[in-house]
């Protein structure tokens, strides 16, 4: 059986108009607060580099978060670098996050990490 593309459901489409009672979904601003109060909060160890880049590490040690406006890598978007280490310091995986994105986006993303207390997820283990 197949299918045409006409025949696949689609979203529905966005429109334009705000109604007053539309919802405002966040936006991009660049700036780290929200992101850095959570992680200050959980117990993170925060450090500013000359160059006003953030380093964030995790009690653990097992991942450091970067908020990078004025890296080399900022230049081609990548603003929020974060990763996760083994043991002997080496990154598992990572994942960038490009200006413009909502720090409460960034925020939920490592809450999410943070409320995984095990390396597998619950339908792998």
């Amino acid at each position: 059986m197949t299918h045409s593309v006409l025949a696949l459901p689609r979203p529905a489409k966005l429109s334009p108009l705000v109604t007053p009672d539309a919802r405002e979904w966040p936006r991009g601003c660049d700036c780290a607060g929200p992101v850095l109060a959570f992680l200050q909060a959980q117990g993170w160890t925060l450090i500013t580099d000359p160059d006003a880049n953030v380093h964030a590490t995790s009690p653990d040690g097992g991942l450091y978060v970067g908020f990078l406006p004025e890296a080399p890598a900022a230049r081609h978007g990548d603003l929020w670098h974060i990763r996760t280490l083994d043991v002997d310091g080496n990154p598992v995986w990572q994942q960038t996050f490009p200006a413009g994105i909502p720090p409460q986006a960034v925020a939920g993303f490592l809450a999410g990490l943070i409320a995984t207390p095990t390396a597998l997820c619950a339908h792998c283990s």
